[in-house]
């Protein structure tokens, strides 16, 4: 059996440890060799591989898989943080700010071993890292999707280039708002709902671009500066309380509710412009779907403020 490199293998080994509770240790581990023998001593389990002549590949040359040893799931340094992080890196992508702590407890409930809090933040950082080197490889790719879509949809509006430092000012949001206005046929905004987090510049460029488009602010970001200055879960509660309300009577008894509890909090959220982020004040016929509009809010930062073309003002 033949690997790309020595990693590729240990990766292979660490699966099989994890899926039969072995310990295993390495008696040699070197760029050109490795030797692997169960670390209580007694068992036969004997792997040795090495880079080969001819090609460059790592080849297992003789393997003697037989245990009489107990199963025993503290496994020690053979399960690294390396492994650990390359199963996680999905859940990170979608959530960086899940804690140390409950990846461990999840590492345990899922492959049922123990591993340190070191381990694991070094896991994390590990998993993170391969999601910007992998984003990095994505952005680089910029080119050949416009010329795909040049060859595949003969007439679109393509607009690229990179730039790693944008500025988000009203000019340069303006100019975006303008491209993707004529791009869609937006005219003045009729209909239109725009969702942001408060992005330096949006608001006044789209006051001029999109004149009676309808403005929303993301309820997450909103609550995730709440809980920054007033800590609690039940804070947390009855802000969903009053993002959810329907109808304005409901929202002013949530909001009564926080005001009752601390008039400071209520004093911070009337200052946030509720009509913005309340169920209560949306009108018919400018919904926002939550899932629908955090696409479009990331569609429109990353295109807007990282593609631009040579037009930019920036």
């Amino acid at each position: 059996m033949r690997f790309v490199n020595p990693e590729q293998l240990k990766h292979m080994l660490c699966n099989y440890v994890v899926a039969n509770g072995y310990q295993l240790c390495y008696k040699k581990n070197d760029s050109r060799r490795l030797l692997v023998k169960c670390c209580s001593g007694a068992c036969k389990f004997r792997l040795w591989a090495s880079r080969t002549s001819e090609e460059k590949a790592f080849q297992i040359k003789s393997l003697i898989n037989e245990h009489n040893c107990a199963r025993n799931f503290k496994l020690g340094s053979i399960v690294n943080y390396a492994w650990i992080g390359t199963h996680y890196t999905t859940q990170f992508l979608q959530k960086q700010k899940v804690s140390v702590r409950l990846l461990r407890d999840e590492v345990k409930e899922k492959f049922r071993i123990d591993i340190s809090m070191g381990q694991c933040r070094r896991a994390k950082k590990y998993a993170i890292e391969l999601i910007e080197v992998t984003l990095v490889d994505h952005y680089a790719k910029l080119w050949s999707y416009d010329e795909e879509i040049r060859r595949s949809n003969p007439g679109s509006t393509v607009k690229i280039n990179v730039n790693a430092m944008p500025d988000e000012n009203k000019a340069n949001w303006k100019w975006f708002l303008e491209n993707l206005k004529d791009d869609l046929h937006l005219e003045d905004g009729f209909s239109i709902s725009l969702m942001s987090d408060q992005h330096k510049g949006l608001l006044e460029a789209v006051k001029e671009v999109l004149t009676i488009a309808k403005h929303r602010q993301c309820a997450r970001h909103i609550v995730a500066n709440f809980r920054k200055r007033f800590s609690g879960v039940h804070y947390e509660t009855m802000f969903w309380k009053a993002s959810k309300a329907s109808t304005e009577p409901l929202f002013n008894a949530a909001m009564k509710e926080i005001q009752v509890l601390n008039h400071v909090a209520y004093d911070y959220l009337v200052e946030t412009n509720p009509k913005s982020w309340s169920r209560a004040f949306f009108q018919e016929g400018n919904m926002c779907d939550a899932g629908k509009m955090d696409y479009l809010r990331a569609l429109i930062v990353s295109s807007g403020m990282q593609g631009k073309s040579q037009s930019s003002p920036c």
